[in-house]
């Protein structure tokens, strides 16, 4: 019995994760208006694209690589990702992707303080002004912000 290789197990879940998105996007949010045009689903549709892409690719070079050692610090990236996830469900997608940059580049990437704000700055105004006010695309607002919305 042959064991699956971490280098190989990753981009399957991220195929398979890339196809649920791709077909959540499209069916939930939709994808295109005759009228409008883009619709809150696009580019989430469009982005599971790419990464269906990349995850094939990725298998495909899984097999030709041999398997590296891994230590505590090649863990923490997902261990981040894992973190922010939950952390989605308490202050809500933005906020969250927002304390995640800041952490990341402050203390992992030990950015100075005044190019972690521009970079802060500039990732939330995009995020913020293509995906919230242009696409539409609803966000989970997280527990506490649900919880100030019926005080």
């Amino acid at each position: 019995m042959r064991i699956i290789k971490n280098k190989t197990l990753i981009p399957v879940c991220s195929g398979i994760l890339a196809i649920f998105w791709f077909f959540y996007g499209i069916t939930h949010y939709g994808f295109w208006d005759e009228l409008k045009g883009p619709m809150p689903g696009f580019v989430p549709s469009l982005i599971a694209m790419v990464l269906f892409l990349i995850s094939v690719f990725g298998v495909i070079q899984s097999f030709r690589e041999k398997d590296t050692k891994k230590t505590l610090e090649s863990w923490t990236i997902l261990l981040a990702a894992f973190i922010t996830f939950g952390i989605v469900f308490l202050i809500g997608m933005i906020p969250a992707l927002m304390v995640f940059v800041f952490v990341w580049l402050k203390f992992y990437e030990k950015t100075g303080w005044k190019n972690t704000f521009i970079i802060l700055l500039v990732s939330f105004s995009i995020a913020y002004g293509v995906f919230v006010v242009w696409l539409e695309v609803p966000f989970p607002r997280g527990l506490l912000f649900e919880s100030f919305v019926y005080l």
